[in-house]
């Protein structure tokens, strides 16, 4: 998808997937407590005095004492800013909203037009509402916006601080550790992405099994063919040969999903954590390219046990066993 110079649109907002609703089991106290990263020192660079100069889209980092991750049950890219050259589209997890905007040589951020904005209505809880409220409505508080160092942003208004950061920056800083990486997944879904829109396709019930150990990669829809990766230091598995692998058991393929699993397992993807038990290998940049979420495959074989019904409630069947082609 393709983002627009201009104000996204109500039915482009309405087409955006929320991701908040799709998180894993909460974490463990010792996730809560254990970043991959720690949180760099805010050093006050010079004012920004146009949109123009930080046109893009850029991750939530930080705003008010929330930092939003898979820890707090947001999707990777869900809370972001995207800056266009009249105006701003994002969303803190939940809902989406954009409005308007000039930024001047006094480095303030103000509104532009009538003051009228385009808002997502979904669902969320009470929290999260809340939280909704005061980020969109921080953007109608005239916030000073400077840099950070060569890849952050600091909007601020009084004393709430909205801290934004390059996606690739934030992806160098959280690379996961490799012995979580190694080990066998199973593909959920495959994705394009460009800015905060995307489009995906899931991969059905022959998702297979792919298999990441220390010097290559081997998928079981693939059967008879393997990719030696090296594990570079900026969190790629690079393809040793450089070339994409052809999977002839796919050749006759129409599923959108499977077709693209093995050009991104052999495209030196980047992987980077988006859940408990899932990684997301992506191929790009992480504000544009493509992306296969996958999930361990000892999580889809055990799934945590579902909550007790409500009193008087009949409990349901147990949901059919998921087929895995090992």
């Amino acid at each position: 998808m393709t983002i627009p110079r201009t104000l996204l649109s109500i039915s482009a907002f309405l087409s955006a997937t929320c991701l908040a609703g799709c998180s894993d089991a909460p974490p463990s106290e010792s996730e809560l407590t254990t970043s991959e990263a720690a949180a760099p020192a805010l050093e006050i660079g010079a004012p920004v005095t146009s949109l123009g100069a930080i046109k893009g889209f850029w991750l939530v980092e930080r705003f008010e004492e929330f930092s939003p991750d898979w820890r707090e049950g947001v999707g990777w890219r869900s809370a972001y800013v995207q800056v266009n050259a009249d105006g701003l589209a994002y969303s803190v997890g939940c809902n989406h909203s954009s409005n308007p905007a000039t930024l001047g040589e006094d480095g303030i951020l103000r509104e532009a037009g009538d003051g009228s904005r385009i808002q997502t209505l979904m669902g969320c809880p009470a929290e999260w509402e809340g939280r909704d409220g005061r980020f969109f409505g921080f953007f109608g508080t005239n916030p000073t916006v400077n840099r950070v160092g060569e890849s952050r942003l600091l909007l601020k208004s009084g004393a709430t601080e909205l801290v934004l950061v390059e996606p690739e920056a934030w992806r160098l800083a959280n690379i996961p550790d490799r012995d979580f990486v190694t080990g066998k997944w199973v593909p959920q879904m495959a994705s394009t992405y460009d800015g905060w829109g995307h489009s995906g396709f899931g991969i059905g019930e022959n998702a297979g099994v792919v298999t990441i150990a220390a010097g290559n990669i081997e998928w079981s829809e693939c059967p008879g063919t393997s990719i030696e990766i090296e594990w570079t230091a900026d969190g790629r598995l690079r393809n040793r040969d450089g070339a994409k692998t052809r999977c002839d058991a796919l050749a006759r393929n129409t599923d959108n999903g499977r077709s693209l699993v093995m050009g991104v397992l052999s495209d030196s993807p980047a992987v980077i954590r988006i859940g408990k038990n899932r990684i997301t290998l992506i191929v790009g940049t992480s504000d544009k390219g493509s992306r296969l979420d996958m999930q361990t495959l000892e999580s889809v074989m055990n799934p945590p046990k579902l909550p007790p019904p409500p009193p008087g409630e009949v409990e349901p069947p147990p949901p059919p066993p998921i087929p895995i082609n090992s």
